[in-house]
């Protein structure tokens, strides 16, 4: 097994301060396994009309046994019983011909609803994988998932603590509060993907209620709706080189709700290169978009001299979002004119659940699974 890994820098420590400013200040299945649609419903926020919305995350796990164990503290539950297999048509779906795997569904929180939000997670045997859990928090072909947790966060790292799987990156988190809790912090997960965690405050007794909140691409730093209505998933970001590119794909293919884009300012002669941030809005596909919006952020990387990984869906660390559709062949075909590239042996093809192709998408190559539902 090869494993890849980038040096961290001064600006992999403050990406997290740069992440987690941005957050506060602006709006961000494979073949077979049981995936829940929602009733046809036309879109009525700007989205594609092929476009349902965000339907599930996968991650591609060293260890699934440690990986179930560390999601269970997030409130995520196993769904399936998880055995090895060769899968025929999962494998032609995520290009691995002769994988065997072993996937574990997790059904988790989502942060924006009542529904529950799948998190996919797969280990992979009897093909070469690379080990990309050593990519630095700002490498391109890295990203991370964004959860909302209540009231400290301190609880979660110290479960981890005690169960011998707390990683903290060198990246910027939150100091404790006087009073010992903690609103903000980057954490990894046993496989390497960048786990970021925000604490919704408890209720006040007797405080007044919050104003109206806002989650698409119109919110302020006054209004946004941040950290959602609960604990659990609220989104994920990506690590990118081309902004323009990547715009056109998630917001003109997908469907997302992205504001104008406004490239940041160059640098200060000797000083730190800037990010460009963008957090496009997206309806959970399995509700109607009422009480809230999932996020996908995309963060330009400053930085041009890194190495853009050689990446496959069966190798550690690597991840995916999966999008509900209610006309494959329509969205796919604007996704190959827009220069996502195809992943699926034979492009669309036949699922247990329905039809779906998986893709990298047009700048770095992220994975992404287009999903009609029978």
């Amino acid at each position: 097994m090869k494993r890849q890994k980038f040096p961290n820098s001064s600006f992999s420590r403050s990406l997290g301060a740069i992440v987690a400013a941005g957050a506060l200040t602006i709006a961000v299945a494979t073949a077979g396994l049981a995936r829940s649609p929602r009733a046809s419903k036309a879109a009525d926020d700007g989205a594609s009309k092929d476009v349902m919305g965000m339907a599930f995350d996968g991650h591609s796990v060293a260890n699934l046994d440690d990986s179930i164990k560390y999601w269970e503290v997030f409130g995520y539950s196993l769904t399936n019983k998880p055995e090895w297999k060769l899968d025929k048509e999962a494998n032609k779906l995520d290009g691995t011909p002769g994988a065997e795997r072993r996937t574990a569904i997790m059904s988790g929180p989502s942060s924006v609803s009542h529904v529950p939000f799948d998190l996919i997670l797969t280990e992979y045997r009897g093909v070469k994988r690379q080990d990309f859990s050593g990519l630095g928090p700002n490498a391109l072909g890295n990203g991370h998932i964004d959860l909302t947790v209540m009231d400290d966060c301190n609880i979660a790292m110290n479960k981890f603590k005690e169960m011998g799987m707390l990683k903290v990156p060198q990246m910027f988190s939150a100091p404790p509060r006087p009073d010992g809790k903690r609103s903000f912090v980057f954490l990894d997960d046993p496989s390497g993907w960048l786990v970021e965690l925000f604490a919704k405050p408890l209720p006040v007794a007797g405080a007044p209620p919050e104003g109206p909140k806002v989650s698409n691409s119109s919110a302020t730093m006054q209004n946004i709706d941040r950290l959602g209505i609960g604990a659990g998933f609220n989104h994920i970001g990506l690590n990118i080189i081309d902004m323009p590119k990547e715009l056109s794909f998630y917001e003109g293919v997908l469907g997302g709700d992205y504001p104008a884009f406004t490239p940041a300012p160059p640098a200060a002669p000797g000083g730190r290169p800037r990010m460009n941030m963008e957090n496009g809005w997206f309806k959970q596909a399995t509700t109607d978009g009422a009480d809230g919006h999932l996020r996908v952020e995309l963060l330009g990387s400053p930085r041009g001299d890194q190495p853009l990984p050689d990446e496959h869906i069966s190798d550690i660390n690597v991840n995916y979002i999966g999008f509900q559709v209610t006309d494959i062949d329509a969205v796919y075909a604007a996704a190959k004119a827009d220069g996502a590239k195809t992943v699926s042996e034979g492009g669309i093809m036949k699922v247990k659940d329905g039809r779906a192709v998986m893709l990298k998408d047009p700048d770095v190559g992220d994975f992404v699974e287009l999903w009609q539902p029978k």
